[in-house]
């Protein structure tokens, strides 16, 4: 009997942008500032190119899962062209609510405002994505008088 590969996958908890976590001894996990927004400001007329930095969470249980597997998180321009993608090796335990949490510090360029996303890949097949829209606004300039 061949096995559904639905059902022979760790189950998505969590897979957020957050500003800081505490992840407690017992495995309690805090979030702070979740957000999918980053508001840009600046001079120019046109955004300029702009670092983005941020902590991204992924937490699975393992549900029938057992062992090692690798989890590729990549970032999607607005054009939707991957960018520089990271491979995470994650261990399951197996026991159905056991989970595996990575926590990860992003740092992405963006050229252009619009809606990026960040696709969670796991053994090479998409699991999920994450959307975040980058918006510039342009400061106002103060003219001497």
């Amino acid at each position: 009997m061949t096995e559904n590969p639905l059902l022979i996958r760790p189950f998505l908890q969590v897979a957020s942008i957050c500003e800081r976590h505490i992840l407690e001894p017992d495995g309690t996990l805090t979030l702070f500032r979740i957000f999918d927004r980053f508001m840009i400001s600046g001079p120019a007329e046109e955004m300029p190119a702009t670092a983005l930095s941020f902590t991204f969470i992924l937490k699975l249980a393992s549900g029938p899962v057992r062992g090692k597997l690798a989890v590729k998180l990549t970032p999607l321009d607005i054009s939707l062209q991957p960018m520089q993608s990271v491979t995470i090796p994650a261990l399951f335990e197996g026991d159905d609510e056991r989970s595996a949490v990575l926590i990860g510090q992003m740092r992405m360029e963006v050229k252009d405002e619009g809606l990026y996303w960040i696709t969670v890949e796991i053994e090479g097949t998409e699991y999920t994505r994450v959307p975040l829209r980058v918006v510039y606004q342009r400061s106002p300039t103060v003219l001497p008088g």
